[in-house]
């Protein structure tokens, strides 16, 4: 096979990148020569070519992702296809793994994406990070919550009225995507009306409705956010309404939300649903990056096994003081305290699983419980998920 050459989008490549697609995503109809148009605002698309022939296509959501107190450059990888007469060719490998190395050129140092099959994306450095619970509660099995919090009907448009409760709803988090109005928009914005309801002046939860008229469905709720223990059961207390003649609601919660702890009954279902992916592309970068609280200090080195990406493999000193993080090459011949494959630095840089996890299931080597101890305090256990599908 002739080489396989992956570069942005230009426009000459443009119908054979929406061919691509097409045979993807939209049961091989045409795309309307309308729809077919470069990068929106915070998009770019890529695509994989043998001669002049596009075979591969991908797309990029230019998004923020928190670790708790830190913001980093993230890429929201979607839209990958192939022509189903190259599958199995090595298109959609090259293309990915060209993918990690722009995305490192470029400053970003973590991607993210949903897999249609997840073995295929560990090949490239991705894995599972995370836990986001789908929670399918009958009417009948409502908790009985009482709440003195005002309730408001808000629209799209009254998106910066959601953003104070969706900040701290992200930061006290890993992995949340941190929205600009256009990020808002086209989650709020989608081909069907949509309600919200906020608990509270100014808001400290909400849920995004889309409103069934039939009786007696198990209706899903789009997102539901909280940023306090009375604004979480004030929804609770909102949506028992709304439930009343419904078979009962599902929705979204990442692994430390309230429900399962505080809530859980028989007949209530909550499982694990949509895993995404995470993939640090620049070792270095993202640990510079990270936001430790001004009282605490360490030192630890890290070496991490990365196929794809050689540059991220460090050995890495890494210090953290007074609020921020240095990491330098490592010198000399001794061993880093930690060793680990970039699938488990990926986890534990996000906190799910973390590091506690991953050295209980010998997944990380330790040569020194001290650096281990310091990298804990630096990247602490902590519930990641994504609440934006792309």
């Amino acid at each position: 096979m002739a080489d396989i050459v992956v570069q942005p989008l230009e426009e000459k490549y443009l119908a054979g990148f929406h061919t691509v697609r097409s045979l993807t995503y939209n049961n091989g109809d045409p795309i309307p020569a309308e729809r077919q148009v470069m990068d929106s605002p915070g998009n770019k698309s890529f695509i994989a070519r043998i001669g002049e022939e596009v075979c591969g296509a991908c797309t990029i959501l230019e998004m923020t992702a928190t670790r708790g107190p830190a913001l980093l450059k993230s890429a929201g990888v979607a839209g990958v296809a192939v022509l189903p007469e190259l599958r199995k060719s090595g298109v959609g490998s090259t293309m990915m793994s060209w993918l990690v190395s722009h995305l490192r050129e470029t400053d970003v140092p973590l991607a993210s994406l949903y897999a249609f099959r997840e073995p295929f994306y560990r090949k490239f450095g991705y894995e599972v990070v995370g836990k986001r619970l789908k929670v399918s509660c009958p009417t009948h099995r409502w908790p009985r919550i009482e709440s003195d919090l005002p309730v408001r009907r808000l629209v799209p448009s009254d998106w910066m009225e959601l953003h104070d409760c969706y900040r701290k709803f992200s930061h006290s988090r890993s992995g949340l995507n941190m929205r600009n109005e256009y990020l808002w928009l086209r989650v709020l914005g989608e081909n069907r009306p949509l309600t919200i309801y906020a608990i509270g002046d100014p808001v400290e939860a909400y849920a995004v409705v889309s409103h069934q008229s039939s009786f007696w469905t198990t209706d899903h709720l789009s997102e539901v956010v909280w940023s306090t223990r009375r604004g979480y059961e004030g929804l609770i207390s909102m949506l028992g309404g709304l439930a009343i003649n419904k078979a009962g609601l599902s929705w979204f919660e990442p692994s430390d939300g309230p429900y399962y702890s505080r809530f859980l009954d028989a007949g209530v279902e909550v499982k694990v649903d949509r895993p995404v992916m995470f993939r640090v592309t620049d070792v270095p970068s993202a640990l510079s990056q990270l936001v430790p609280h001004e009282s605490i200090s360490g030192t630890f080195s890290l070496e991490v096994n990365d196929s794809i990406e050689p540059a991220n493999v460090g050995p890495w000193r890494v210090e953290f003081y007074d609020g921020k993080v240095e990491v330098t090459a490592e010198t000399g011949s001794k061993p880093a305290d930690l060793s680990m494959g970039i699938h488990a630095f990926t986890q534990a840089f996000l906190g799910e699983p973390g590091l506690t996890q991953l050295h209980a299931n010998e997944l990380i080597d330790v040569r020194s419980n001290e650096g281990l101890r310091h990298a804990m305090i630096l990247m602490p256990d902590q519930a990641t998920c994504c609440m934006d599908f792309f």
